[in-house]
C-alpha cells in the first residue's frame, strides 16, 4: 500500500479517504537536499498490513504494523503516543529499522477482533523533528472490521482548557468497579486539541464512558493518583466510519482552523478526585519554630498532637482551606532544641481493611541548618534573623476591592495596627487622614487586610505609615519601618468591562482572566442579578469565567466518581460565534467602556 503527500492541506480530504480505507498506489518524490530550513513533516509511504487488511496473526513474531516513511524518523515517547485499541495489559513496543517504525505487541492478539493503532505525536523526521500528524491504522484479526465511532473532547473542569494525551476508556461492563480493575473494550488518546476518536467500534454495543491520566499506561484508574472524568450517560455509538470525514482525517497540530472544525459528541471534564485514605503523607521542619503536616484527604481526625518539652499552648496551627495542610508554629522565646519528639495520634485508613483506625504515630523533627556566615572573629556561624519579614500589596486595580494586604512570614504576637496611619494628600497638596479598618484574613492567620472607610478618589495620593519595631513576631523580633505610597490608576488609556447578569437564581463566582485563563484581574460572588464592574483595564484580550458555587464556600469543589458527582461546573462566557477559543475572547481597545450583558441561567441550563 503506496501514500503520497500526506500533508498536502490542497488533497487532505482526499488523504483522508486514504487513510482510512484502502487506497490506490502513487510514487514518492525525494525532498531537495540544501536550500531553505526543511518545514515539511514525514510522509508515510506504505503500511504492511495494508489499512483495514482482514484475518491479521494473532502471535507475536506475525502480528507486528511496520509504517514505511520517505526519510529517517526518530521517535517521541512511544510508550506513552502509540497506543492499540482495544489495549493490552501492556503498551506496544516500538523500534526504528532504516525508514521504517515497526510496531510490536507485547501478548497475543485477541481472535474476531477490529483493532485500532494510533501513533499519535510519536513521529518526527530526524532532520528538523517536523512532526507527523497524528495517524490511526486499522486492521482485523476476523473477517470483518468494525466501523462505528464516537468523537469527543477533554478539557480541564476549572480551566476548560484542552487536556492533551488523556487516556479516554469506553467499557461494556457497566458496573462502577470496571474502571478501577478492568481494561476497557476500546479506547484512544487526546491530541494536543484534547481532541478524540474512539474508532472500530461494533453495532449494538453500550459503553459506560471514562477519561484518565493514565500515568502508567496500563489503562486502569489508580485514584490519588490521576486525574478522572466520566460521563454523566451510557453512549451507544452511531456515528459510521467513511471517507472524507473531518473526525478522522489527519490534521497538523499547528492547523488550528481544521483542529477547531472537528465536530465533537461528547465532552469530559478532567478533575482531581479527593483522597479518599487517609494517612500522613509528608512532613518537615521548616525552622527552629516552624514545622508542617501533610495529609493525604481533607479533614483529618487529630486526636491529640505532642511535642515533647513544648507546652500545647504555646502551638499556634495553622490550616488551609481542606485542613489537609498544617503549619504548626512554636510560640516560645525560649532556646528550642535542634531534634523534636512529636507523637502524633490521628485516624488512618487501614491497608487491609479500608476503614479508619487509631493509630499513634513518633514523628522525629529536626531543624535544617542555617546559613553560616562569618562573625567579627572569624568564627562561622549560624546566620540569626534581625527583623520580621512582611509584605504589603497595594496594587492600585485591585486596592479597592481586595484593600491593603499585609502578610507576615511568621505569626505575630504583638500587632498595634491603631498605631499604623494612612494619609491622603488632594490635587491642592491637602493632607488629611484617611480612616480605615483592619480585618485579619479568615484564611489565613499571617495576614491582614485594611480596607479604606471612605471611598478612594481618583487623583489622590494615599501614604501607608508603618513605624520602626510595630509588629514583633514568635521569635521576638520586631519589624522595620514602612512607607507606601499609592493611588488608583491614573492612566487615560485604561477600558473598563461592565458586566449585567441576570436570572441568578443560584450561588456563582464571576472572573475576569486573561486569555490563557492563569491571571485573575477581579472576582465577584453573587447570588442575584448584579452589575459587576472590571476597571482599569490595559488593552488587551480577556475571558470571563463563571463557575457555579452552589454551597457558596469560594471554591471549585471537585467530583466523585462513585458518586456520581461531577465537579462544580465551569463555564466560560462565549463572546461570538467564530470557531475554537476566539468564541471566548474579547478583544477591549484603549479608552474604552464596554458592556456585556449575560444571562447566567441560560448559560447553565
Amino acid at each position: 500500500m503506496k501514500f503520497k503527500n500526506l500533508l498536502n492541506t490542497a488533497i487532505v480530504t482526499g488523504i483522508a479517504a486514504i487513510l482510512i480505507f484502502p487506497p490506490s498506489c502513487a510514487n514518492t518524490s525525494t525532498p531537495p537536499e540544501g536550500g531553505p530550513k526543511d518545514t515539511l513533516a514525514p510522509i508515510l509511504v506504505e503500511v504492511v498490513p495494508p489499512i483495514n487488511s482482514l484475518h491479521h496473526p494473532v502471535d507475536i513474531k506475525h502480528s507486528t504494523v511496520s509504517f514505511e516513511f520517505d526519510e529517517y524518523v526518530v521517535l517521541n515517547n512511544p510508550n506513552s503516543y502509540i497506543f492499540l485499541s482495544p489495549p493490552q495489559s501492556k503498551p506496544p513496543t516500538a523500534k526504528i529499522k532504516g525508514k521504517k517504525v515497526v510496531v510490536s505487541f507485547t501478548e497475543p492478539l485477541d481472535s474476531s477482533q477490529t483493532y485500532s493503532l494510533s501513533l499519535g505525536e510519536a513521529v518526527k523526521d530526524n532532520n528538523e523533528g517536523n512532526p507527523f500528524p497524528p495517524y490511526t491504522h486499522s486492521f482485523s484479526t476476523g473477517s470483518y472490521v468494525d466501523s462505528l465511532f464516537v468523537s469527543g473532547n477533554i478539557v480541564e473542569a476549572s480551566t476548560m482548557l484542552p487536556m492533551s494525551n488523556m487516556t479516554v476508556l469506553f467499557h461494556t461492563d457497566l458496573s462502577d468497579s470496571a474502571i478501577y480493575k478492568v481494561r476497557p473494550r476500546a479506547a484512544a488518546k487526546s491530541d494536543l486539541w484534547g481532541y478524540f476518536t474512539v474508532r472500530n467500534l461494533p453495532v449494538d454495543s453500550v459503553y459506560r464512558v471514562y477519561a484518565i491520566q493514565d500515568l502508567n499506561n496500563n489503562c486502569i484508574y489508580d485514584p490519588d493518583q490521576e486525574m478522572v472524568a466520566f460521563l454523566d450517560t451510557l453512549v451507544r455509538p452511531t456515528g459510521v466510519m467513511r471517507p472524507g470525514l473531518p473526525e478522522l482525517v489527519p490534521v497538523m497540530m499547528t492547523d488550528t482552523a481544521a483542529c477547531q472544525a472537528r465536530p465533537t459528541q461528547i465532552s469530559l471534564s478532567m478533575f482531581m478526585e479527593v483522597s479518599q485514605r487517609q494517612l500522613l503523607r509528608s512532613r518537615e521542619r521548616v525552622s527552629r519554630r516552624q514545622m508542617y503536616l501533610k495529609f493525604a484527604a481533607p479533614y483529618p481526625q487529630i486526636d491529640s498532637m505532642i511535642l515533647d518539652g513544648i507546652s500545647p499552648d504555646k502551638l499556634i496551627l495553622e490550616h488551609n482551606f481542606y485542613q489537609d495542610s498544617i503549619t504548626i508554629w512554636i510560640n516560645d522565646q525560649g532556646p528550642i532544641p535542634d531534634t523534636l519528639q512529636m507523637r502524633l495520634s490521628y485516624m488512618r485508613t487501614d491497608d487491609t481493611l479500608n476503614i479508619l483506625m487509631p493509630v499513634t504515630d513518633t514523628i522525629k523533627m529536626i531543624r535544617p541548618k542555617g546559613k553560616m556566615v562569618e562573625n567579627r572573629w572569624g568564627e562561622m556561624v549560624e546566620e540569626a534573623d534581625t527583623l520580621a519579614a512582611y509584605e504589603v500589596d497595594a496594587s492600585p486595580e485591585k486596592i479597592d476591592q481586595d484593600g491593603i494586604i499585609i502578610e507576615f512570614e511568621s505569626p505575630m504576637i504583638c500587632t498595634p495596627f491603631d498605631s499604623i496611619t494612612i494619609t491622603s494628600k488632594n490635587t491642592r497638596e491637602q493632607i488629611a487622614p484617611a480612616p480605615f479598618t483592619v480585618e485579619k484574613d479568615t484564611a489565613n492567620i499571617r495576614r491582614f487586610i485594611l480596607r479604606m472607610q471612605d471611598k478612594m478618589v481618583a487623583g489622590y495620593e494615599y501614604t501607608l505609615r508603618i513605624p520602626d519595631s510595630l509588629f514583633m513576631d514568635i521569635d521576638g523580633i520586631y519589624c522595620d519601618s514602612l512607607v507606601k505610597t499609592f493611588s488608583l490608576p491614573q492612566d487615560e488609556n485604561l477600558s473598563a468591562l461592565i458586566v449585567e447578569t441576570s436570572n441568578v437564581n443560584e450561588k456563582y463566582m464571576v472572573e475576569l482572566v486573561d486569555e490563557k485563563r492563569t491571571n485573575v484581574y477581579r472576582t465577584y460572588h453573587i447570588d442575584s442579578a448584579a452589575v459587576l464592574n472590571f476597571p482599569y483595564l490595559k488593552a488587551g484580550r480577556y475571558s470571563l469565567r463563571i463557575t457555579e458555587d452552589k454551597n457558596g464556600n469560594g471554591q471549585i469543589d471537585t467530583g466523585d466518581l462513585l458518586e456520581h458527582r461531577q465537579p462544580e461546573k465551569v463555564m466560560m462566557f462565549r463572546f461570538n460565534d467564530v470557531l475554537g477559543d476566539k468564541a471566548y475572547i474579547l478583544e477591549i481597545p484603549e479608552r474604552t467602556e464596554l458592556i456585556q450583558t449575560i444571562d447566567i441561567g441560560e448559560m447553565f441550563k
